[in-house]
């Protein structure tokens, strides 16, 4: 195959061209870019790995070192552009470096591009995991700033009027569901954070390789042991990661969706600089960030049948439909990565009107249930305490008057127990019945930043280990 880029040609007397060379080609390869440093990082590994195992000899690996040195540098600068003609951003790397030394064309022994992208998708997700999971952390870190203010706070259910809480019950609500998320990601990231160089194109290699060794080198835990299962599972890993991203959107949509509704009350405030105006009526004030957000979890919830639907059906070793879950993993981080720091901002600027709440709380008869079981403790049975407190709601409904204007007395006769004033006031306090929780501590967020560091900390072990692999290889 004369005149052709393709460093898989032998076979072919042509390759593909216009349409369908753009169609293999153009949106991977724009994708790849984000593998860039991973590949030539992963691609010093196993030239390191070659050379200790004396598959390469040290004047061959020296070179090929040395020109991927080059490459690093040339991509840390942006200087290193893809070419779509050679499909993706592996056999780039190769063609790069084998501009710069002859001995470059060795590099891909006992390698094959599928567990090759396989190693460049789990390097590049170790990262943005990291990345999202600070993030987080900060936002648990907001929530936990908030909840030291001393609010009461309406809770809803069916979207009616539940019970008063606190500002702080809330905010360690979300903080759970949070953490929760974080878990979520660093389990994902145990699996992940294995190595999957060795398996080839599906049946691993007779080569007398050390998967052991490259998976040091590179800060994995483990090695994936199958060959065959590392191949299959593309998509498996970016499925899972997305489902645990849907999750983390979905609570940040929930609370999105509650600073809307809030809004809309006059309970929650939003500050000048997280709202928008509207060009026709001078008076709105419109959540828009909060409502986008809302609207970004939709996406998330697609990118996550997308990558579901994309693995059904497939048989077993490499296909190249599993190309299509890098679009949907890189996508999903984007939107999260983009979405929390948003929600970070909101609820650092945010402000609550007190009136306002004990209005709502009011108007929605709160401490009805408070009453009930008042009427309970003094020995009235549960379910008769149930239907006296609705019948004394109905009747202030009827009157158009809240529950805090009813007399010991009137609640006394109704339920044949004795309630004295001071009695019935506790219980009709929003202040006092409000659930209360106390502020979420640094107890809880030390957990998550020692969980994140643990993992930065052996990835920068494993880089000092190749850096210094690669120095006495290359002299």
């Amino acid at each position: 195959m004369a005149n052709s880029k393709m460093l898989w040609g032998g076979r072919f007397s042509a390759t593909p061209k216009g349409a369908i060379r753009s169609f293999l080609s153009s949106e991977n390869i724009s994708l790849d870019t984000r593998f860039l440093p991973y590949d030539i990082e992963g691609s010093m590994a196993h030239v390191c790995m070659l050379c200790k195992q004396g598959i390469l000899k040290k004047q061959e690996a020296a070179p090929i070192l040395r020109a991927l040195l080059q490459l690093q540098a040339r991509a840390g600068k942006n200087e290193l552009a893809l070419d779509a003609e050679l499909e993706d951003v592996h056999m780039n790397v190769e063609a790069e470096a084998t501009k710069l030394t002859p001995e470059a064309k060795k590099m891909h022994t006992a390698r094959s591009r599928n567990d090759q992208v396989s190693l460049d998708t789990r390097l590049y997700l170790r990262h943005e995991m990291n990345k999202t999971s600070r993030q987080l952390v900060l936002l648990v870190k907001e929530l936990a700033f908030l909840s030291k203010r001393k609010t009461i706070f309406p809770s809803y259910t069916h979207m009616q009027i539940a019970q008063p809480i606190t500002l702080s019950f809330y905010c360690r609500a979300y903080a759970d569901a949070f953490a929760r998320d974080f878990s979520r990601i660093s389990e994902c990231y145990c699996r992940i954070n294995l190595n999957p160089l060795g398996a080839g194109a599906v049946a691993g290699t007779t080569w007398n390789i050390d998967r052991e060794h490259t998976a040091s080198l590179l800060g994995f835990s483990g090695v994936q042991q199958s060959p065959l299962d590392v191949v299959t599972s593309r998509g498996e890993m970016e499925a899972e990661l997305i489902f645990a991203l849907t999750m983390l959107l979905t609570h940040a949509g929930r609370v999105a969706e509650d600073i809307c509704l809030l809004s809309s009350k006059r309970i929650a405030i939003l500050s000048d600089s997280t709202s928008t105006g509207s060009s026709m009526m001078p008076q709105k004030k419109n959540p828009d960030p909060m409502e986008l957000l809302r609207g970004k979890t939709a996406r998330m919830h697609g990118l996550l049948m997308h990558s579901l639907s994309l693995m059904k059906g497939l048989p077993s070793g490499y296909n190249m439909d599993s190309q299509e879950s890098k679009y949907a993993v890189m996508h999903a981080l984007d939107t999260a990565q983009e979405c929390i720091p948003v929600l970070c901002e909101v609820l650092a600027t945010i402000d609550f009107d007190a009136d306002a709440i004990k209005e709502e709380l009011e108007k929605g008869y709160a401490c009805a249930t408070e009453l009930a079981d008042l009427l309970a403790r003094k020995g009235v049975p549960f379910r008769s305490a149930h239907e006296i407190t609705g019948k004394l709601v109905k009747g202030r409904i009827a009157k158009k008057k809240y529950l805090s204007a009813l007399a010991a007395s009137e609640v006394s006769q109704l339920a044949g127990v004795k309630i004295t004033e001071p009695e019935l006031q506790a219980a009709l306090n929003v202040d006092k019945t409000s659930r209360m929780h106390s502020p979420i501590s640094s107890d809880f967020i030390a957990p998550l930043q020692k969980a994140i560091a643990e993992r930065e900390e052996r990835i920068l072990a494993a880089k000092k280990l190749l850096e210094k692999e690669v120095k006495q290889i290359t002299g």
